[in-house]
């Protein structure tokens, strides 16, 4: 991202071309354990609750550095 921009969660996740249930399914595999869409949505709706294992779980399935992701809350 150019100047430190970051984006969403969710901006993300969409620009990896994945569904909620994609990107749960990938967390999944990437944990080794169950991982559901409904977690996927929560960290996208409070970004800043995301723990630090699954930020790096998030930017890797998503194919970019973790800097690139904003996990601060949506109104920062």
């Amino acid at each position: 991202m150019p100047n430190g921009t970051r984006i969403s969660l969710r901006a993300a996740r969409i620009n990896a071309n994945m569904t909620q249930d994609q990107a749960a399914k990938e967390l999944s595999k990437y944990f080794g354990m169950k991982i559901s869409r409904q977690r996927v949505m929560r960290y996208e709706d409070t970004p800043q609750q995301t723990p630090p294992g699954f930020g790096q779980g998030f930017a890797t399935i998503y194919h970019m550095p973790i800097e690139a992701i904003n996990f601060k809350s949506k109104s920062t």
